[in-house]
């Protein structure tokens, strides 16, 4: 048992007695270099999202959602299909219907 493990070792140390070492192509290096300097000097891409144009833009249509909800979330006057919707709500769940809430606080 122990001669075949010690065999199975010599087999693979000496599979490694011919093995070479690799080498580049010719100009590799020199190629790499040029492509490496070529990216640094390259401009940067700027992209579209960040030009001022289009954030200024974006930024109003935010605003113009925010001052819609805000004015018509203010409106203090509830239609009869709300209250309508409540009572029939109030009714469906047994809420005691003596009480009143103030709905626009």
């Amino acid at each position: 048992m122990e001669n075949n493990r010690n065999n199975r070792i010599d087999e693979v140390l000496s599979s490694l007695d011919n093995v070479q070492r690799a080498t580049a192509p010719d100009f590799f290096y020199t190629r790499l270099k040029a492509r490496m300097e070529k990216e640094l000097v390259a401009e940067p891409r700027k992209s579209w999202a960040l030009r001022p144009v289009y954030i200024l833009g974006v930024l109003l249509v935010v605003l113009a959602v925010n001052a819609s909800i805000i004015f018509k979330g203010s409106s203090s006057e509830t239609s009869t299909s709300e209250t309508e919707t409540m009572q029939s709500i109030a009714s469906e769940y047994r809420i005691n219907s003596n009480l009143t809430y103030e709905i626009n606080e």
